[in-house]
């Protein structure tokens, strides 16, 4: 059983740490119920757990109109600890805010998929996060992969990163390309490309040399769903599968909604190589999109 979750993005999912992980618990409970009994794959959306930096903070950044004044409203909040971050590494204050919080978000972000992996005894590729790697200043755009267990076995770091992700946007770091590395798991060897990678002929095929069966591309594109997006998509996952046949199956999960101005729209998908499985049928609205007899 596979399930492509197509999450919307909502303000009071992110307010507290409480409100995030009874998002994510009631997701994989709707999920598992409609799934039944066996063995479950579940794919969130690229940045879902990015959003978690947000987790706790007071009135006055929520109050704010646009995601750059709450966002430097957070910076000052945290301020002496982003200005120890910054003199101690010499990094950005966005970067250094994402250092200071770097233990705090990973936690909120990674401890309700962890419980909601043993609860509904899933596999989960948790969408992705902003997260420090180890002690290090360096910050990846993550894709955790957590077993039934709770073990989050493998992280799997983007490579090719958006202007949003850039030095004039969350100042993250893009990984080199032997960071890219396949998963065994009970469905076949996984592949994780996380959103813009899987448009890259040099991860897929880095990918596919090392085994993987499964394509996942988690996604968050904050850009118009418009036709000319659309058709462009098809470059990515889809080649991969159904033109290329370089995989068996792809499952792409979106990011949809807007927090603040900030707005992400798509339509997420199953893919093998025949085409589309099942395809959302909305660009804007939240979807799960659950199939069987799909990994043997």
């Amino acid at each position: 059983m596979i399930a492509c979750v197509q999450m919307k993005l909502r303000a009071e999912d992110y307010r507290t740490e409480e409100s995030f992980a009874a998002r994510i618990m009631g997701i994989m409970e709707r999920i598992r119920v409609e799934a039944g009994e066996g063995r479950l794959l579940v794919a969130f959306p690229e940045h879902i757990g990015t959003f978690c930096i947000l987790s706790n903070a007071p009135e006055r950044v929520w109050a704010k109109g646009s995601f750059a004044q709450a966002s430097k409203a957070l910076l000052l909040h945290h301020g002496a600890a982003v200005l120890h971050q910054m003199v101690v590494h010499r990094v950005s204050p966005v970067r250094a805010l994402l250092l200071a919080r770097s233990q705090e978000l990973e936690r909120i972000y990674l401890s309700p998929f962890v419980a909601a992996a043993r609860k509904y005894e899933a596999w989960i590729v948790a969408g992705s996060a902003a997260l420090r790697w180890g002690q290090t200043s360096r910050v990846f755009n993550t894709a955790p992969v957590i077993t039934p267990t709770g073990q989050v076995i493998y992280r799997q770091h983007k490579v090719n990163l958006v202007d949003m992700e850039q030095k004039g946007g969350l100042d993250l770091e893009p990984a080199p390309l032997n960071y890219v590395s396949a998963v065994q798991s009970p469905f076949g060897p996984l592949g994780v490309a996380v959103c813009l990678d899987a448009f890259h002929p040099e991860v897929r095929q880095r990918l596919q040399g090392l085994g993987a069966k499964v394509f996942i591309q988690p996604s968050a594109n904050n850009h118009p769903w418009d036709d000319w997006q659309q058709q462009d998509w098809l470059r990515s996952s889809f080649a991969a599968v159904a033109e290329n046949k370089e995989f068996e199956l792809a499952v792409n999960p979106m990011l949809v909604g807007r927090l603040w101005d900030i707005e992400f729209e798509g339509q997420s998908s199953i893919i093998d190589q025949n085409g589309h499985v099942v395809q959302a049928q909305s660009a804007t609205e939240e979807e799960i999109l659950i199939r069987k007899d799909l990994l043997n």
